[in-house]
């Protein structure tokens, strides 16, 4: 249940901006934003973390010995307590992973989220780039780029608006009864292909009626079957 509601309450989004502020739902709150507007809080946010992991991460030595660079992606949660915790962390070296859960560790404990006035907790993704000189805090503008519609994608939307556009009620009578009559598969193969044309991949079915199958009983005991 509890794996449920949590899907229901939180959204991972990326770090900065990722996401527009939902009418209920409010983010987690730092000390240094607490007389912040409501609009600006989860940009606020953002910041303190970007802050605090610039200020507290170190590059173990032999990476930087070795030039390397890369990116650390970390998966935390804000609980509903206002802890830091986090949940997992993606790295080429074990010592990155380390370093990323150490910086967590010395994060403060804060205001939690809420959800419709009630605390919740929230996810965030942050990819922290190596050198940290490379590690810097996205924009509205960043963000918009980077949902920006591509080609493929917009012609996909134009296909599927194109088709939907020439749909027309369908007239055949076989199909104007009231009756919840259930598909078999010999049907659904008529217009499968169809329903398939644009790859949609959808499928559709339904259940007899209750009307219907006391329709059947009826049937049955009138031809003298049990």
């Amino acid at each position: 249940m509890k794996q449920f509601v949590a899907l229901q309450l939180f959204f991972i989004q990326f770090f900065a901006f990722s996401q527009d502020t939902n009418l209920y739902e409010k983010p987690p709150v730092f000390p240094e934003c607490s007389n912040v507007a409501i609009d600006a809080l989860q940009q606020c946010f953002d910041a303190q973390v970007f802050n605090i992991i610039k200020e507290k991460f170190k590059v173990p030595s032999n990476l930087k010995n070795d030039n390397y660079k890369g990116e650390v992606i970390v998966l935390f949660e804000v609980d509903t307590t206002g802890s830091f915790r986090v949940m997992y962390v993606d790295a080429m070296y074990n010592e990155l992973k380390a370093e990323a859960k150490r910086v967590f560790e010395t994060f403060p404990k804060i205001e939690p989220a809420t959800y419709s006035g009630r605390k919740t907790f929230k996810q965030y993704s942050i990819p922290i780039q190596i050198p940290l000189d490379d590690f810097t805090l996205s924009t509205p503008k960043d963000l918009a780029k980077s949902n920006a519609i591509n080609k493929l994608e917009e012609a996909a939307k134009q296909e599927f608006e194109a088709v939907n556009s020439g749909l027309t009620t369908y007239s055949n009578k076989a199909l104007t009864s009231k009756l919840n009559i259930q598909f078999t598969h010999s049907d659904y193969a008529r217009f499968d292909r169809a329903m398939n044309v644009i790859g949609t991949n959808s499928h559709t079915a339904s259940k007899p009626s209750y009307t219907m199958m006391f329709l059947n009983i009826i049937i049955l005991k009138q031809n003298g079957m049990h």
